[in-house]
């Protein structure tokens, strides 16, 4: 059986990768999955500005929520305050909310639609199973996942957990164009996954270190570099030779 008309397709036609990706102005949100998922095949092509004034482009926010009846109230809560901050801030600029599950979307998108005055209309409110072909300036993660009340953490990620779900954690993480901005009640530590059947857990993990490192300015990434081709002819390289940048 095929689980879709991609996999049909695969078996017989041809199959090329696009390797120049233009989403993202900052390194920061394309460099996991570049690495995780693309083998660093990818032609990466930053913007200007961002990779000289060197902000970090994901924004690691910890709040202390917890988990009840499948959702995260206070981390939901944590979204729309932040979700009102941008809109203030940036009222040019477009937002999408992702959750790890269809509940915690539910109670985001009630939270919002009682809150007329920030219900934009390219904002949008997607689990992680069809954020699919979507892009935003700003992606905002609602991780969801925390200790219940009596303080005990439960080890289930739903379709993160099933065969390909690291795919849909790919799909989700590579959404901003500007920034990300990751609420979460755990920090990474915190996730038990190694005795997980599949990827799409241990990915998630190896995700949140990735955006609280740099977060915390303790990741940098690196920039397409052309040692391969014949190019020391090319202006940048020639200026690195000189020590003249840096």
């Amino acid at each position: 059986e095929i689980d879709s008309l991609l996999d049909l397709a695969c078996q017989y036609l041809p199959q090329t990768q696009l390797k120049g990706h233009y989403r993202s102005r900052s390194l920061d949100l394309i460099d996991f999955s570049n690495r995780y998922f693309y083998k660093n095949t990818l032609s990466l092509l930053p913007n200007f500005e961002d990779i000289n004034f060197q902000t970090p482009a994901i924004n690691y926010i910890k709040v202390e929520g917890v988990w009840e009846n499948n959702t995260n109230p206070t981390e939901a809560e944590s979204v729309i305050s932040l979700v009102d901050k941008l809109t203030v801030q940036f009222p040019e600029k477009s937002i999408g909310i992702v959750t790890f599950n269809a509940k915690q979307q539910g109670l985001i998108q009630d939270l919002l639609e009682a809150k007329t005055r920030i219900f934009k209309h390219s904002l949008f409110v997607k689990n992680i199973e069809n954020v699919q072909g979507d892009e935003r300036d700003f992606i905002i993660f609602s991780v969801g996942y925390a200790p219940d009340t009596k303080g005990k953490m439960s080890m289930q990620f739903g379709s993160l957990n099933a065969q390909g779900g690291e795919n849909r954690l790919n799909v989700a993480v590579t959404r901003a164009k500007e920034k990300v901005f990751v609420v979460s009640s755990i920090l990474p530590n915190q996730l038990r996954v190694e005795d997980a059947q599949n990827e799409g857990p241990k990915l998630l993990k190896s995700y949140l270190e990735y955006a609280l490192m740099v977060s915390e300015g303790k990741y940098e990434s690196k920039p397409f570099r052309s040692e391969k081709y014949q190019a020391n002819w090319l202006l940048k390289e020639q200026l690195l030779k000189a020590n003249c940048l840096y």
